[in-house]
């Protein structure tokens, strides 16, 4: 018997430019920095600087979330859904099965 893998939260592919570009003007109409950006959505701040840098494009959905809440923005206008692939394990065990 397999023990089922959690749910994997949604990925979000970020534009880094558009990030930039919503930095430079909030919800509130300042400039924000990368840190501050971070502290106020409450993640690491190497996490923005890697999509800024393009070091990393993708981020979970409550990421994302956190970052649209603080530059004022919805989620689909910052980044775009990634699909997922399916986890190996339960597709072994039906190929295993048949």
């Amino acid at each position: 018997m397999t023990t089922p893998l959690p749910a994997q939260e949604p990925l979000f592919e970020v534009d880094r430019a558009l990030l930039e570009r919503l930095m430079k003007r909030t919800k509130t109409g300042a400039e924000i920095t990368g840190r501050e950006l971070a502290a106020k959505a409450g993640i690491a701040s190497g996490t923005i600087s890697n999509l800024l840098t393009g070091t990393r494009s993708r981020v979970t959905s409550s990421t994302a979330a956190a970052i649209c809440d603080v530059i004022g923005v919805e989620l689909l206008i910052l980044g775009t859904p990634v699909d997922r692939l399916e986890p190996a394990a339960p597709r072994l065990a039906e190929m295993v099965a048949a």
